[in-house]
């Protein structure tokens, strides 16, 4: 089985797409925070694919803290192979960005039947001439981030806000907080038209009357291949609430659709 495809950070598509905004659920125009539970499944494969069946789970929250967001995300997938070979990957990922998008922290702990057990983190800070990240690992890895870098809810308001007004297409770079190699990230969206579509009953006060589809295509920064690391395509309600996501790998892609939905409390601040 290729390991190289599933790749820390790639997976946790929520914990790098964070929402703004935090009102109580069923006010329509704003973006709600939750706690959301999804299943994993395989989706499309290729005749080169050694990943043959997925089973998981993930569990994600976003939560407001009094000066900044917190999210975490936590899952279990298990990858099929030839031969009945079953490989496994356990995860807990957290992440926290200030209100003023100027500082980024994240810790990791996953482990994994092929590469092992990891456990890592680190903090990014922005201004205006740029900005680097510091990573908590064994060679305590330092990347260079460029001035127009996003941090996950910057990106994410940024295309909520294109989406609200129109806009197809955006280009960003964006930092994700996965491991040095794969932090830092080129992206290329693209927004379809608003799709109605009535949410599950299942959505309670969290149900929209539709959906924006979001594609959102991965690149590394000095890549000159055409292709990219991997895609993500979702649907995106109005209150930031993921229907249900499906992550690309080339070879093979990973479905996950909402099975639960719950409220998380507001803190208390002065």
């Amino acid at each position: 089985m290729k390991s190289q495809y599933i790749k820390t950070g790639c997976v946790t598509l929520l914990s790098g797409m964070m929402f703004f905004s935090v009102v109580q659920p069923g006010l329509a125009g704003a973006v709600v925070a939750h706690r959301a539970f999804y299943e994993m499944t395989i989706g499309e494969m290729n005749k080169n694919s050694s990943v043959l069946s997925v089973s998981g789970r993930s569990a994600y929250s976003v939560e407001r803290d009094c000066d900044g967001w917190r999210s975490v995300e936590d899952y279990v997938i298990e990858f099929g192979g030839a031969g009945g070979n079953v490989q496994r990957i356990l995860s807990h990922f957290e992440s926290w960005e200030a209100d003023a998008g100027d500082k980024y922290s994240f810790d990791i702990e996953e482990k994994s039947t092929f590469e092992g057990d990891k456990q890592f983190g680190g903090f990014a800070q922005m201004t205006e001439q740029g900005g680097d990240a510091v990573f908590t690992n064994e060679l305590n890895d330092k990347i260079v981030l460029p001035s127009d870098t996003y941090f996950p809810m910057q990106h994410v308001e940024e295309i909520i806000e294109s989406a609200n007004a129109g806009t197809r297409i955006i280009a960003a770079s964006v930092f994700t907080g996965a491991e040095p190699e794969d932090a830092l990230m080129t992206t290329n969206t693209v927004i379809g038209g608003w799709r109605s579509s009535a949410a599950p009953n299942s959505f309670g006060g969290f149900a929209d009357k539709g959906f924006w589809p979001v594609h959102v295509a991965y690149f590394k920064p000095l890549a000159t291949a055409s292709e990219p690391s991997y895609e993500i395509n979702f649907s995106l309600q109005s209150n930031g609430v993921v229907r249900d996501y499906e992550i690309d790998y080339g070879e093979f892609s990973i479905k996950a659709n909402l099975l639960n939905i719950e409220d998380v409390s507001l803190p208390v601040c002065n």
